[in-house]
């Protein structure tokens, strides 16, 4: 596929990074030392000018594209980059967007893109994922919510210890496969007679009970049902991740030190608890109980400033904490020192705009492994030639289907079972593998 990606900087170098390998792609942005930075990474070709530009899009190629992304970090240049690009090609257009406004023009059908993107919902709903199943490291859904993408790890201190136990020995709900087995940087489709290991990751497909079964049985005996949560910092991405904890059901309090955000984030959600106040305050947060949060969320606009916030609620007594990175490769480092999950807004929009890439049978995509792991899921044309073969003969080589969704029911497959025509299956399999995969089925 050529694809053309409107703007260089974090988005963009993340949607660069995911698909270079398999397309061809082509980059413009206005910035030289950001173009020089993914030239230099990646193996593709780059465009200085204007993404606006008529003749930055015809220089860059795209009366040959098949997808336009427009991803740079402002609303207006995505906008008038994808209604230009609109007059050019015929491609498929994708825009990044941090506008409610737009996202609602576009779903009103004012705006003729193919397909827009808010960062803030994405990472709202990742959170909202995240809070809902304690002890997951990642979670993702498929079939319209009815299965799910569940990566635990292992530890020998859970409620059910499995470390020690061959695979053929664990007790495996029946609507549940155990897809992937991640070790350090090795990442397997498990046999019966592999052993788990302490610190080893596993990879669930799952309809929601099986997955919440599985969460049971791998927390850590101190883990609990969450039910009060902190945000801290109420711009736009602490509001919509506010709205949507709230719309669960569960007790949310705002902490921001600007009285006008304060103002505004008690103007729109009626249902939370808002304070103005330093949430590095110490002596705040104890007289304020925050220790008695199940989670604390830091979405505020400095990554060090989220850090020191959320190992300070983590001493006050909070269980879970939870940051939004802004730097894609501080991720690792806060896991490193004690949060629980660091998750990158730039690289979750990545992964959703990755999604437009794949075959257009492709219904749900996500990403594992930074990015050298995927699972999607994928309708199965008539003419495969995996149908009607028993899972028992393993069809497919390098990858394993979790779940097969047929009309209204889901079905975690074992030996005896076969993909149908129409059938959706919901496959893991090595990023590098999945192209041929879609020919294949």
């Amino acid at each position: 596929m050529r694809i053309l990606v409107i703007g260089a900087g974090r988005v963009g170098t993340s949607v660069v990074g995911a698909l270079h390998a398999q397309h061809d792609v082509t980059v413009v942005d206005l910035d030289a030392e950001h173009l020089s930075t993914v030239g230099n990474r990646y193996d593709v070709m780059t465009v200085a000018g204007n993404g606006t530009s008529r003749a930055a899009m015809q220089s860059a190629g795209i009366d040959k594209a098949d997808l336009v992304i427009a991803a740079t970090d402002r609303d207006e240049i995505n906008i008038v980059a994808a209604l230009q690009a609109r007059a050019l090609t015929d491609a498929r257009i994708v825009v990044r967007t941090s506008s409610a406004e737009y996202l609602s023009a576009w779903r009103a059908g004012e705006l003729p893109v193919d397909v827009m993107i808010s960062a803030e919902n994405e990472i709202a709903q990742a959170v909202a994922r995240a809070i809902g199943m304690p002890g997951a490291l990642q979670t993702d859904l498929f079939a319209e919510g009815r299965a799910e993408m569940v990566e635990f790890e292992v530890h020998a201190d859970a409620a059910e210890n499995i470390v020690g136990r061959r695979i053929a020995d664990i007790r495996i709900p029946d609507e549940s496969v155990i897809a992937s087995l991640i070790r350090a940087e090795t990442v397997t489709i498990p046999g019966g007679g592999d052993v788990v290991e302490e610190g080893d990751r596993i990879v669930l497909i799952a309809s929601p009970a099986a997955s919440r079964e599985w969460a049971h049985r791998l927390a850590r005996r101190d883990l609990q049902e969450i039910r009060e949560v902190v945000v801290v910092g109420g711009g736009t991405t602490g509001r919509t991740i506010a709205r949507a904890l709230c719309a669960q059901g569960l007790r949310v309090r705002i902490i921001d030190n600007d009285q006008s955000v304060a103002r505004l984030c008690a103007e729109e959600i009626a249902a939370a608890d808002v304070f103005c106040a330093d949430a590095t305050d110490s002596g705040f947060l104890q007289r304020e109980n925050i220790g008695r949060g199940d989670a604390v969320i830091c979405c505020t606009e400095r990554d060090e400033r989220d850090l020191l916030i959320a190992l300070l609620a983590k001493s006050l007594g909070v269980r879970i904490a939870i940051a939004v990175v802004g730097d894609p490769d501080y991720v690792p480092i806060f896991e490193r020192v004690g949060i629980d999950h660091a998750l990158n807004q730039r690289l979750v929009v990545a992964e959703e705009i990755v999604r437009f890439t794949h075959d257009p049978r492709t219904r749900g995509f996500a990403m594992l492994e930074n990015d050298r792991v995927e699972v999607l899921e994928l309708e199965i044309r008539p003419e495969s030639r995996v149908i009607g073969r028993p899972f028992r003969e393993r069809p497919l080589d390098g990858a394993i289907v979790g779940a097969i969704v047929r009309g209204d029911r889901v079905i975690c497959p074992r030996g005896d079972d076969a993909l149908q025509a129409g059938d959706a299956a919901i496959i893991l399999a090595e990023a590098q593998r999945v192209a041929a995969l879609e020919q294949e089925l």
